[in-house]
């Protein structure tokens, strides 16, 4: 090999590992310009890692829903309320609808008005978490009127026979009523007269020392508005008053009265006669009849009255009082049940 060549190999390996050399420096210079902009950033929080936010897995569980009270009548104020509960204990929204009437407040409770209309509603909630998952429920309500109680019965145990008792005289007074919506029924008993004793279904009257008719009453309430009243007369006498057989009734047109258990259906505006059955003595007898409603005009033992026209069917009390020259009274009563639809009679 010439000396000419040996100098050009001698010369291309001293430029290679030139350039190694300055390789190695750029390299190590590179990684320090990259350490310190680490340090730099890190410091000036440029570089500050955020952590990717963790979604919850589930959405929200509703446990369920109520409301109170359990009766609804039209425009009742309704408590609504729905018990939700988040796996991940994300914050929660609630959002709610109903398919009728008005719903007031926010979050888990909420007030529902009651419609007008009788029926079944359904209030719906949805529940939403802060990242979007929700779950969904409703709840149907039943809407309706409240039917009051009707007394179907009443008595003492005096009975029919024997209308009149003495000063003192304890009696027996019971009455029946029922009601169609199943509600439970309260009895609230008052006298004009002498003292009462007991409750519910059934008291005991103590007769007063007045003479004369007296009356002993009972309001029966459903808890929901719905009243029943009801009234019976006895007699208080020093001796024996006039006995009363019976009070015949004759319709004016008999397609629109018939009997109806122990009393009368009538229809609305219709007219019947009133004539008192009295067991005859050497005494003379006056004769008093009055009416709750109608228009009653009377004479003697006899006496004409036109049934009102009332917007719902109800019932009307007859009361005829006889009584002697001495003061000596008796009465009887017919109850009169007024129908507003003339297919019912």
């Amino acid at each position: 090999m010439s000396e000419n060549q040996e100098q050009q190999k001698t010369q291309g390996r001293q430029e290679v590992s030139a350039q190694s050399e300055r390789h190695v420096l750029l390299v190590a210079i590179g990684i320090i310009v990259a350490s310190l902009f680490l340090i730099i950033g890190g410091n000036a929080g440029w570089l500050t890692a955020t952590a990717a936010p963790e979604f919850p897995q589930e959405p929200p569980v509703i446990i369920g829903m109520s409301s109170t009270p359990e009766r609804i009548m039209p425009r009742t104020v309704v408590a609504v309320s729905c018990e939700a509960t988040h796996p991940g204990e994300a914050e929660m929204s609630y959002t709610w609808v109903a398919s009728e009437g008005e719903l007031r407040g926010e979050g888990p409770e909420v007030e529902w008005v009651a419609p007008a209309t009788e029926g079944l509603h359904r209030i719906f909630v949805t529940v939403e978490d802060e990242y979007g998952a929700s779950a969904e429920e409703s709840l149907t309500l039943r809407v309706r009127e409240n039917t009051p109680p009707e007394i179907t019965a009443m008595g003492t145990d005096k009975g029919d026979d024997v209308g009149w008792v003495v000063p003192g005289t304890m009696v027996y007074i019971w009455c029946e009523a029922e009601d169609v919506d199943g509600d439970s029924l309260t009895y609230e008993w008052t006298a004009d007269a002498g003292e009462l004793f007991g409750e519910g279904t059934s008291v005991v009257w103590e007769a007063p020392n007045t003479l004369g008719m007296h009356w002993v009453s009972v309001e029966v309430d459903d808890g929901y508005g719905g009243v029943a009243e009801r009234s019976v007369p006895v007699s208080v006498s020093a001796a024996e008053p006039p006995v009363i057989q019976d009070i015949r009734v004759e319709p004016a047109d008999r397609r629109y009265a018939k009997p109806y258990q122990d009393s009368w259906q009538i229809f609305k505006g219709q007219t019947c006669t009133f004539e008192a059955v009295v067991v005859e003595t050497d005494r003379e007898y006056s004769y008093r009849w009055s009416a709750e409603s109608g228009e009653l005009s009377a004479d003697g033992p006899t006496a004409v009255w036109q049934a009102p026209s009332p917007a719902r069917a109800q019932w009307v009390t007859i009361l005829l009082q006889v009584s002697d020259a001495h003061g000596n009274e008796a009465s009887e009563t017919r109850r009169m049940y007024i129908q507003t639809c003339s297919a019912c009679i």
